[in-house]
């Protein structure tokens, strides 16, 4: 049976072998000096470790190296390019890595010939010093992109006192053609630097060259790879550390692997992150993936700095560029012990602990303990407090808050505690309540509110203010601390007194000496706050209810209309004395009309001898009911003054209880003045139609029939004319005369309509023109004068005060009897005044009937929101005055016409 597994498991691991060997994969490197380089060194530990890593079947790695530094003709390298092409030709690589810019061009050289089919991954090169080579579609990679010029600029950043670059270098190909990149990007920075040339030298001349270099001096180091005497050093072990040791000047180079050995660092081409670059390539192409479908990375740099250097030459770190790597950084003190220091710590911090855990707790009990029966105390207090206010009558509650304070005090261990409350017009604080250790008398005093701003505004904002020592807030003016301090207080807490969403006063537990409130005495405080608060806002309740009661019955009792105010039902809430003198509001009755009684019950019992009851009853329910969201009758009833007319109107309450308020306002005022305006229009369409008739009268009569004589009178010239030309002449001259006279006539008569001279000439010059007019026609002499009267004058304006004074003109004719009237305009920015006097009759205004021409200019006036004004007695004349705004809102237009004795 053991025969058995042995053989099985024999079978098993020699198939698994001939799997793993059939599956392995071949990597030829070609490298340009050998494994021992130390950048050849860092890019294939890179490729090896990421391709051991991350593959699952064996990788087998083949490094060969051209040794281009020891191999100088071009005869003896081809022959050993042959002889691996020739050593390969039955071990074909799966993927062959070029390693440095040999490499790379005899790669490109001799695709044709050397393994044409197999993908290359190259790295550790730029194009230039691989000559720019032709690559075909099995290369992919990473080119080096070599950047001098950046290594510079932070030298100078980090030495900004530099004058001189020392540019140090070898004598290879690989050597010269870093120098000439170097000595290409330093020609931008020759107006400032002075170039020192320390290439092609031999190592020990160097070395002392760069040991009496010039102050304010850096070194820029290329490659060393063999001096003018041929000899050959690896550039990052063995020449660099020779310069950077020797020089008397930091040393920066363009290559990460020079750190470490004494090279400050710059922007460095980094072989290590070639390797990955060649490492990532590699694997994705043995996982299948074509070289034609993997880009070529270009550059791989990246700043780079060694800690030691730095310090040696006291650079700081502040100043590199953001994002540099900086390596080989020493450990700290703390970093190099702190695993042993942080548990020796950690048990010694235990152990003390644990010993003083014992010791507090203890006491800690017993403060719980002292804590816990002071909480239950307050507790109790709170309760009872509470339980006090809540039964207490309104008319006590003053002396609830008293007594409430005194046990307060004595709890809380401090020396006084007041109420303070805002007047009502909220600009001070009036103490109403003061308990103290000393003395229960309430102090008395007040603080306006001007003179505690900080204060204020922390309790407006409903927060609560906790201050240990006045002097030491500093957030308090100088007068507020002295105004508090004033009163022996030396640390308070002040508690605001807030109702819903204004604040009635502050609570203020004041301490006479420097005290530290805790959270525990805070929080009490404002539990105490809120339960007087609650206290002080019933006391206000209860006074608002009642100047709300007595308000109500004043604002009732003042008003001049009948007012009743109903519930849902109907029953009468409130009414003002009126009512209940004249009983229902609507009507005079009998029945009784107060407090208590059911309106719809009265008008139900009015309405079967006055049918008015009726319809006010409907209209009271509606409103009620919610079916009419307003109700208004008209009625009238005889008086022995007359007939008198009311309104009643019913309004709904918008509460939700509902309701309706019943109002009564005598009309008859206004009803008159509506019937008189009714008066007033249909005198005006009268006369408006007697016009008309008078107009047609004159027309027809007077002018319809001249102009008929005239067509008969110019027919018979017309016959006259062959027969006695000189006797048609003076006729035709008789006839036109005629007719300038009916023109004149029919002039006249359009001028009286409307007149055309104040729309051409304006206001002033067509008053003038009418002043001039009337005194011609009618031998009465009118003396106008005006001061400071607008050029530009609205039409509206101008056409009413010449209406006016053509209608004063009129009845100063046709009442005054005298022979001489004056006319005055005289304006100002708001307004323009009119005035028209005569020393005539005058008349009795108190007796005098108010005529259409009087009602006329008195409705223009209206409409301009202006002023009319007639003083008169017998025997002293009559004077109008007026006055028209020149600027009116049509919806809030003024009006004012009196009539008045003059003096």
């Amino acid at each position: 049976m053991l025969a058995m597994v042995v053989a099985v498991c024999s079978l098993h691991l020699s198939s698994a072998s001939e799997d793993m060997v059939s599956k392995a994969r071949r990597v030829l490197v070609i490298t340009e000096v050998g494994l021992s380089a130390p950048a050849v060194s860092l890019v294939d530990e890179e490729i090896r470790a990421a391709v051991m890593e991350r593959l699952p079947y064996e990788v087998q790695f083949y490094s060969e190296y051209l040794e281009t530094t020891l191999i100088l003709d071009k005869g003896s390298q081809n022959e050993l390019h042959e002889w691996y092409a020739h050593r390969y030709r039955n071990h074909k690589p799966d993927v062959i890595l070029a390693l440095g810019p040999s490499p790379i061009k005899f790669l490109a050289r001799s695709r044709k010939q050397f393994f044409p089919d197999t993908p290359i991954v190259f790295c550790g090169s730029s194009k230039e010093q691989a000559d720019n080579p032709v690559l075909d579609s099995r290369f992919t990679g990473a080119w080096m992109v070599l950047e001098p010029e950046k290594t510079i600029e932070v030298a100078l950043r980090l030495r900004p006192r530099t004058q001189h670059v020392a540019v140090v270098g070898g004598t290879t190909s690989y050597d010269m053609h870093l120098e000439n990149l170097v000595k290409t990007s330093l020609r931008a920075f020759q107006s400032k630097l002075d170039i020192i040339d320390l290439t092609r030298l031999d190592m020990p001349s160097l070395k002392s060259r760069v040991r009496q270099l010039p102050d304010n001096t850096i070194i820029l180091y290329t490659s060393i790879e063999r001096d003018s005497q041929g000899m050959h050093f690896f550039n990052a072990t063995q020449s660099a550390p020779m310069v950077a040791g020797a020089a008397n000047a930091p040393t920066f180079g363009l290559a990460d692997t020079l750190l470490g050995h004494g090279v400050v660092g710059g922007y460095l081409s980094s072989f290590a992150a070639q390797g990955r670059v060649a490492a990532e390539d590699t694997i994705k192409i043995l996982q299948g993936t074509g070289p034609q479908n993997i880009p070529i990375v270009q550059g791989t740099s990246v700043y780079m700095f060694d800690w030691q250097a730095l310090k040696r030459w006291g650079i700081s770190e502040r100043n590199l560029p953001l994002g540099s790597v900086v390596l080989y950084r020493e450990p700290t003190l703390w970093e190099k012990h702190k695993w042993l220091v942080i548990p020796t710590s950690l048990v010694t911090f235990v152990l003390t602990l644990l010993s003083g855990y014992l010791l507090i707790e203890r006491r800690r009990r017993r403060l719980a303990e002292t804590e816990l029966e002071l909480e239950m105390n307050f507790e109790r207090l709170i309760s009872e407090l509470s339980t006090y206010f809540i039964d207490l009558p309104a008319d006590k509650v003053d002396l609830g808050i008293d007594s409430a304070l005194t046990r307060v005090v004595g709890s809380l261990a401090i020396d006084r505690i007041s109420m303070l409350e805002f007047k009502k017009d909220g600009r001070e604080l009036q103490i109403t309540h003061s308990r103290s250790v000393q003395s229960s008398a309430m102090l008395s005093y007040s603080l306006k509110s001007e003179d505690l701003p900080y204060l204020v505004a922390k309790l407006s904002k409903n927060e609560t203010l906790v201050i240990s020592d006045f002097d030491q807030c500093i957030e308090m003016s100088a007068g507020e601390r002295e105004s508090l301090r004033g009163r022996g207080e030396r640390a308070s807490v002040f508690v605001p007194l807030k109702a819903r969403v204004s604040v009635l006063g502050v609570l203020a537990f004041v301490s006479q000496r420097e005290r530290q409130w805790s959270e525990e005495i805070v929080e009490q405080c404002k539990m105490l706050g809120q339960t007087f608060a609650n206290a002080l806002v019933r006391k206000r309740a209860d006074e608002a209810l009642l100047t709300s009661e007595l308000l109500k019955s004043a604002i009732l009792a003042s008003l001049s209309s009948d007012v009743a105010v109903v519930d849902r039902s109907g029953n009468i809430l409130g009414t003002n004395s009126q009512v209940e003198r004249e009983a229902c509001p609507g009507m005079v009755s009998e029945a009784e009309f107060h407090v208590g009684a059911n309106c719809l019950e009265i008008y139900q019992r009015m309405n079967a001898s006055n049918p008015v009851a009726g319809e006010i009853l409907t209209g009271i329910n509606a409103v009620l009911q919610g079916e009419q969201p307003q109700f208004e009758i008209e009625w009238s009833q005889q008086s022995p003054h007359g007939r008198q007319w009311f309104l009643t109107s019913v309004t709904p309450l918008k509460t939700s209880e509902g309701g309706a308020v019943i109002t009564r306002s005598e009309i008859t005022n206004r009803k008159q003045a509506e019937e008189e305006r009714l008066e007033l229009s249909g005198r005006l369409i009268d006369l408006q139609e007697k016009e008309r008739s008078r107009l047609a009268r004159e027309l027809h009569d007077d002018f319809n029939q001249r102009l008929a004589v005239l067509a008969i009178d110019l027919e018979r010239a017309a016959q006259t004319v062959s027969d006695s030309p000189i006797e048609a002449s003076q006729r035709l001259h008789e006839l036109w005369n005629r007719a300038s006279e009916i023109g004149a006539d029919l002039h006249s008569l359009s001028h009286r309509l409307h007149s055309s001279t104040l729309e051409s000439l304006g206001l002033v010059l067509g008053v003038s023109s009418l002043c001039g007019e009337f005194a011609e026609q009618h031998g009465i002499q009118v003396d106008f004068t005006h001061e400071n009267i607008p050029r530009s004058v609205p039409p509206d304006i101008g056409l009413c005060l010449f209406r006016v004074t053509q209608e004063g003109l009129r009845n100063m004719k046709r009442h005054s009897g005298v022979s001489r009237a004056e006319v005055r305009l005289e304006g100002t920015e708001q307004a323009i005044w009119l005035s028209i006097a005569d020393k005539g009759r005058g008349f009795d205004l108190s007796r005098a009937r108010t005529g259409l021409g009087i009602r006329s200019m008195q409705e223009r006036l209206r409409l301009l929101g202006g002023r009319f004004e007639i003083r008169s007695q017998p025997g002293e004349g009559t004077e109008i005055h007026v006055l028209v705004p020149l600027a009116v809102k049509a919806n809030h237009m003024s009006y004012r016409a009196t009539v008045t004795a003059a003096p």
